[in-house]
């Protein structure tokens, strides 16, 4: 548990921010909160990866594709577009969560080495 803190800060200030964006107008706040949490998230990812725990893969493809469409569909949706943002934003969202998925199943996988 000592090791995950980074990752429940990155997640409770990440959705601090979205919540604090969405229901004040406090913009900038939130945006600082919703990147300070992304920032603990990747630590988080870089410290598995360096202690050996995980190993990246395939799942950083899912990732980083994801994001490029979250991040495209969002833009879209403020600036004049041919068809519906959307398109892009909910498989962002989809890709986003399989990595998620593989992410922890990798993490478990280590944790559970055979006996030899």
């Amino acid at each position: 548990m000592k090791s995950k803190w980074t990752l429940f800060t990155g997640i409770i200030l990440l959705t601090a921010g979205i919540i604090l964006r969405r229901t004040t107008d406090l913009g900038t706040e939130g945006l600082v909160l919703i990147v300070t949490g992304v920032l603990f998230k990747i630590y988080y990812i870089i410290e598995k990866a360096r202690s050996g725990e995980y190993r990246p893969g395939l799942e950083l493809l899912f990732l980083l594709v994801g994001l490029i469409m979250f991040f495209s569909g969002l833009y879209l949706r403020y600036h004049e577009s041919f068809f519906n943002p959307l398109w892009l934003i909910i498989p962002g969202i989809s890709l986003k969560i399989v990595f998620i998925i593989l992410f922890i199943r990798k993490i478990r996988k280590s944790r559970k080495s055979p006996l030899k």
